[in-house]
């Protein structure tokens, strides 16, 4: 495997083209925010979170799968031809760097835990999910109340206490002061980025859901959350499905997203999602360091 460089970037973008369905993460941060500028390992706040350290695989010329590095310390690739003789470059091209997570298709995150040698018994959450696919021509609104928004700055108080909520109930993180901190960041980006809508009824609230990845065509559906008491209404399929109507009126022809748990399945599905294959999430609260995690096995 081989660093990549900027000269790469147009041969990369075609790879991945044809491979958007399970590569969303790593396609929309190369689009958003390009490739980290240190040419060794990102410095803390040398970059933007999301920017990209990219190595290759390659055979006759041509690239076999890619491997990224979000400076915000997640690993994102799309890779079906690693095998193990990968795992030692892997290694070394990612020794020493902080790891939140990493998530992917199914049989390729089995590769990188293995590569990387990764103690999944200490991660906050490890979990294979439903993955699904919309074409947005076949999109269904469901009928109810409620009007779908843009986020506003004085919505973010309730947002941040909405997304960890989210985070510990989903993803098996800690309420924290830095999960907190980093839940504001994303959001704010989200915001910026005017990919966050709230779904609101009567004055207030209701749901939140966001496009955590977006290229012209395509989009990822996340961070959809419903206040406990309010579930069972409709509220999040409907925020779902008025975001992608949104997103289809400006020629987004498709979308994406992984279900938490079968209730959310079950409402992406009655707006039209099909499943197209199983997404494996695998989380660390608090971080590790890729390298030191047989060592902290034996201390």
């Amino acid at each position: 495997m081989r660093r990549a460089t900027q000269a790469d970037l147009a041969a990369v973008q075609d790879f991945l083209a044809p491979r958007v369905a399970t590569s969303m993460f790593l396609s929309g941060n190369l689009r958003d925010q390009g490739l980290t500028s240190a040419q060794t390992a990102p410095r803390a706040g040398a970059d933007h979170r999301k920017s990209m350290t990219l190595w290759l695989g390659e055979e006759a010329g041509q690239i076999t799968g890619v491997i990224g590095y979000a400076a915000a310390g997640y690993v994102v690739f799309e890779a079906p031809a690693l095998t193990q003789a990968d795992y030692p470059a892997l290694r070394e091209a990612l020794f020493g760097r902080s790891l939140l997570g990493l998530n992917g298709a199914m049989d390729q995150v089995a590769h990188l835990v293995a590569a990387l040698d990764l103690p999944c018994h200490r991660a906050a959450m490890d979990e294979v999910e439903p993955h699904y696919h919309l074409a947005l021509s076949a999109l269904t609104i469901p009928s109810g109340a409620g009007r779908l928004r843009p986020a506003l700055a004085q919505d973010l108080p309730q947002l941040i206490q909405w997304r960890m909520a989210s985070e510990v109930e989903t993803l098996g993180a800690r309420d924290s002061a830095e999960n907190r901190a980093r839940a504001r960041v994303s959001l704010q980006e989200l915001m910026a980025a005017d990919r966050l809508r709230v779904l609101e009824q009567d004055g207030l609230a209701v749901a939140m859901t966001n496009f955590n990845a977006a290229l012209p065509a395509i989009v990822q559906v996340g961070g959809v959350y419903t206040p406990p008491d309010l579930r069972g209404r409709g509220y999040a399929r409907r925020a779902v499905a008025l975001h992608l109507a949104e997103a289809r009126g400006r020629g987004v022809t498709e979308a994406i997203l992984f279900a938490a748990n079968a209730a959310a399945a079950r409402a992406y599905e009655a707006i039209g999602f099909a499943r197209i294959g199983s997404y494996r999430i695998v989380n660390f609260d608090p971080g590790i360091t890729l390298g030191e995690t047989q060592l902290g096995e034996l201390s």
